[in-house]
């Protein structure tokens, strides 16, 4: 399965974390990743969509009150967050 492949069967608000050779080649929404999901231009997409994905880890997005003492990810932010036009909806 290619990285394009693997995109598609995503939603548009989840959150990706891709590695390549030990080395963090993006992190961030799907929707900031791929064009075809968020209208964007993304290089790293154009340079990696044909890659052979070699492992693939779902992580649900929940928020802990404790987070910080269990070490956990933080809450969203408003910066963090994709933005949506209404036609979009």
């Amino acid at each position: 399965m290619t990285l394009a492949d693997l995109l598609n069967t995503l939603e548009s608000a989840d959150m990706l974390r891709i590695i390549k050779g030990g080395e963090e080649m993006f992190v961030g929404y799907l929707a900031l990743f791929a064009p075809e999901v968020g209208h964007t231009n993304c290089k790293l997409y154009e340079q990696y969509k044909f890659d052979k994905v070699v492992k693939f880890r779902a992580v649900p997005e929940i928020t802990h009150r404790k987070w910080k003492e269990l070490n956990l990810m933080s809450p969203l932010r408003p910066d963090e967050t994709p933005d949506f036009k209404f036609q979009e909806l």
